[in-house]
């Protein structure tokens, strides 16, 4: 009997949840008070988290029959590449996915988050979505903030790219292609994610951002402190300059660059 809900479609969603349940976990894990991993070295244990992040959730992807795309910008550069717009379908199945993973991450870390807003508000904010070092109105960073995005973003969709060259095809990749996307992934952190946090991902962005928009007025007043508002302001650079990353990045490589 056929399943209801196409297996793919469950392998986006789930691997995307174990994406963001790994990545911003790790952030939980070095940036929250009574954590026994909030020590020295957080920088790199971030990118280590993410990129092993992304490698767990595109082996649970791959098991079930998903190409592992995980992000809204490699399916939509898969979509314009191969002429599919059958990926686009992931989509808003990765954006749930996402959400989904923040929501088990709040529930398991809910006393680390009440144990830290008495130091740090802004911390449990920056366990669910990137901030740029540089506000876009206020310091005039808009465009450098964008560029950060869009290059981090070319450069995964680049390797993409390659690995696809390499193995059997983009809608059929095989199972090593997530080591060496987890080693681009890791890299792309260390080199170049201290200035705007790597979202490189509107899923994995938006998703937790729209989970603490939900949740924030509730820790607040549990911790009887006020948490970090929601930056809305920015919250539209790591949607569109990813997207706009793939878009360019599927037209050269439909191409044939």
């Amino acid at each position: 009997m056929q399943n209801f809900i196409p297996i793919s479609i469950l392998g986006e969603f789930l691997g995307t949840l174990l994406l963001v349940i790994l990545g911003n976990g790790v952030v939980f894990s070095v940036t929250h008070t009574k954590m026994m991993s909030n020590q020295p070295g957080k920088w790199i244990l971030i990118a280590l988290g993410w990129g092993l992040g992304v490698f767990a959730g595109a082996l649970i992807a791959l098991a079930l029959d998903s190409p592992a795309h995980l992000n809204p910008a490699v399916s939509i550069y898969g979509s314009i590449a191969f002429l599919n717009p059958n990926f686009l379908i992931y989509i808003p199945f990765q954006l749930l996915g996402a959400m989904v993973g923040q929501g088990i991450l709040d529930f398991i870390n809910y006393k680390h988050i009440i144990a830290t807003a008495k130091d740090d508000p802004n911390a449990t904010r920056g366990a669910h979505y990137p901030s740029p070092a540089f506000e876009n109105k206020k310091d005039k960073a808009t465009v450098f903030n964008f560029s950060y995005e869009f290059i981090g973003t070319f450069v995964l969709l680049l390797a993409i790219f390659a690995i696809s060259k390499l193995d059997t095809g983009f809608a059929q990749l095989t199972f090593p292609f997530p080591i060496p996307i987890s080693l681009v992934i890791m890299a792309i952190g260390i080199s170049l994610g201290g200035s705007t946090g790597y979202a490189i991902n509107p899923a994995r962005d938006l998703g937790p951002r729209i989970v603490y928009a939900i949740s924030r007025d509730y820790f607040s007043k549990k911790a009887n402190k006020e948490f970090a508002l929601n930056d809305w302001s920015y919250s539209w650079i790591p949607i569109l300059a990813p997207s706009i990353a793939a878009c360019i990045m599927g037209g050269l490589a439909r191409i044939g660059v």
